[in-house]
């Protein structure tokens, strides 16, 4: 077993890890050697590129990335979701602070959106960095886990942060850990991949719960389409979505002990593309077998968790009505 030191009365930096992702050379050497001078020395630069970004985070557990927001703009959102998810690097939970030349309602929008833990707004100083570093080694805001997002809660109500199906998920503090709890690296590796395996988890549930909830959307809509037909674009389009979250769904159950469920999704598939075929008014039994399906996949992620027996069932069912005939 890995031996943990005693705490440090001091902050450790030289054991932190720290991933700069500043466009400007010049800003960028500043802060470097502004963090040089406080004691951090494990330093890496990407340049603003998401590829050396990327290549970064999948080397090592990174505690914090410093990324030009400007550099990115549009797939800012995108690059650091990506990070959140799981789908590049180590640590999802590693600190992002986005640097920004102006902290405008649009732009703030979109670092939400990202999963930012803090901007700051250019001229970027190691001082002010500092202050981010050491309020975050005090707290970290646990995690929302939605279909769509990843990332601190925002503690505002009216974005739903927090629910049944999105439950707030406390993370790892790796700066803590490494600068004043004096975790071993293999330690540290052991806490974030256990926290890791919780959130690939979260995520399986969202996605249950964001193919059930576009399922009883769907039958709704569809009943009232019988009666307006100019409602069957509409129908069309919560299949498109259904059809992305339960592909979502089978993508991540691959490797993981839920791999049964990656089956149950692939049945959703089958009978989207048959309501779809089927055209308008004519395919209410599919609709009700999706509904009962959805359903199954979500209890079984998010309240049976060890059984599949219902889902079983269900799929057997489906099995037998859209076998040949």
């Amino acid at each position: 077993m890995a031996n943990t030191a005693a705490p440090s009365s001091t902050p450790r930096y030289d054991r932190l890890h720290f991933i700069l992702g500043q466009s400007d050379e010049g800003e960028a050497s500043i802060v470097k050697d502004s963090l040089h001078h406080r004691g951090v020395h494990h330093i890496a630069e990407c340049n603003g590129s998401p590829d050396r970004l990327f290549n970064a985070l999948d080397g090592e557990i990174a505690d914090l990335i410093v990324y030009d927001f400007d550099q990115l703009k549009d797939r800012f959102v995108d690059v650091m979701q990506q990070v959140r998810k799981k789908a590049r690097g180590l640590n999802p939970f590693v600190v992002i602070v986005a640097t920004v030349d102006d902290s405008n309602a649009e732009t703030v929008r979109r670092l939400v959106k990202a999963g930012v833990d803090d901007l700051i707004r250019r001229p970027v100083t190691g001082q002010r960095l500092m202050q981010t570093v050491s309020n975050m080694m005090a707290l970290r805001k646990p995690f929302v886990v939605a279909h769509d997002y990843v990332g601190p809660s925002r503690r505002v109500s009216r974005r739903g942060d927090a629910s049944a199906e999105n439950p707030l998920i406390r993370v790892p503090n790796t700066m803590r850990s490494r600068a004043i709890d004096n975790v071993s690296e293999e330690e540290l590796q052991g806490i974030v991949e256990k926290a890791v395996a919780e959130l690939r988890d979260r995520q399986l549930v969202a996605c249950a719960g964001e193919v059930r909830a576009l399922a009883r959307t769907l039958s709704e809509t569809y009943v009232a389409a019988r009666v307006a037909a100019e409602r069957y674009s509409e129908v069309h389009i919560l299949l498109v979505r259904i059809e992305a979250a339960a592909d979502d769904l089978r993508d991540r159950a691959r490797g993981t002990r839920f791999e049964r469920i990656g089956d149950l999704a692939n049945m959703a598939l089958a009978l989207t593309q048959r309501i779809e075929r089927a055209g308008s008014g004519k395919a209410t039994i599919e609709i009700q077998l999706l509904v009962k399906l959805a359903e199954a996949i979500y209890r079984t992620l998010a309240v049976e968790r060890d059984s599949l027996g219902i889902a079983a069932d269900i799929a057997n069912t489906i099995a037998r009505f859209t076998g040949p005939h």
